[in-house]
């Protein structure tokens, strides 16, 4: 009998085998036993679990629904189910647009992120995590970016990191672009890629030379559903940071700063200059928000 993830292996291209197998294990894990038997309502009550208990993206919510119905497309095939409980179920969560630009992480506030960072366990992962943080809050790099770099992409010499873009010319993913490193990601690097990441390989006994820069804690490619939950490690539930909101801030206060809206399109790899001015202010909406937080209006 074929295996789930010879199955996925099979069907599914190599970059959504993880995340197909997290999203599948997430199922699993939450119903045990009951999963290969359960019902539409059953799979209706777990996306409302999801949603009351996790700030998941309306477009992550699908993708934990999409791993669902794969789970059953392979108990279809391998004869364990003769029916498929959710083949039409779809959801309608709406997508905002709308950057919400008062509500992002000031500069000090992302600098604090960085300097304040521990960790009580597996302390031997210490500089890769604070590395992963660094490309969140310098570069303001998705999660997908930070775990499809390479190895080849860093360069310590010239002290700059490329980033490749999509292939695909109708994608949403930003663009390949390559930005300077801060001085003190560049010896956190070097530490890392002499030592720690040395040293994760050799849990990795099928994949020795594994091109990826940022490993798992076994030396497998890192899991970008993984970054959230290690930079949240030590935090309690009310003071969780978001990577996504982590970018958003970056680019806003970047802008903030610099009056060419063109030098922050490039630094954030997007394709329209409109996707970028999205996270601008006016001087009006900054006043705004300013009276409205110190002076409440009743």
């Amino acid at each position: 009998m074929i295996t789930l993830h010879n199955y996925l292996k099979k069907k599914y291209s190599k970059s959504t085998l993880n995340s197909n197998l997290y999203n599948i294990k997430r199922f699993t894990d939450y119903y045990q036993a009951k999963a290969p038997k359960a019902t539409y309502k059953d799979v209706l009550n777990y996306i409302e679990h999801l949603r009351k208990n996790y700030d998941l993206h309306p477009k992550t919510l699908r993708h934990c629904l999409y791993g669902v119905k794969i789970y059953f497309n392979y108990l279809l095939e391998i004869g364990k189910r003769k029916d498929h409980p959710c083949s039409e179920l779809y959801l309608k969560d709406k997508i905002s647009k709308q950057i919400e630009v008062d509500n992002l992480y000031s500069p000090e506030t992302l600098e604090h992120f960085f300097e304040s960072y521990t960790i009580k366990r597996k302390t031997y992962l210490f500089n890769r995590n604070k590395i992963i943080i660094s490309l969140l809050i310098y570069q303001g790099l998705t999660v997908n970016e930070i775990t499809g770099l390479e190895v080849e992409n860093i360069d310590l010499e010239k002290g700059g990191i490329f980033i490749k873009g999509s292939s695909e010319a109708t994608s949403k993913s930003p663009r390949s672009r390559t930005l300077p490193l801060q001085a003190k990601q560049i010896l956190l690097i070097l530490n890392y890629l002499e030592k720690d990441r040395k040293k994760l390989l050799k849990y990795n006994k099928e994949k020795l030379n594994e091109p990826a820069f940022i490993l798992g804690q076994y030396g497998e490619k890192m899991n970008p559903h993984g970054i959230s939950k290690t930079i949240n490690e030590n935090r309690k539930e009310s003071e969780r940071i978001q990577p996504i909101k982590i970018r958003q801030s970056v680019i806003a206060n970047l802008l903030k700063k610099e009056n060419d809206t063109r030098i922050v399109q490039v630094f954030a790899g997007h394709k329209r200059a409109s996707t970028t001015v999205q996270y601008k202010q006016s001087e009006l909406e900054v006043l705004q928000n300013a009276v409205d937080r110190y002076h409440p209006i009743s």
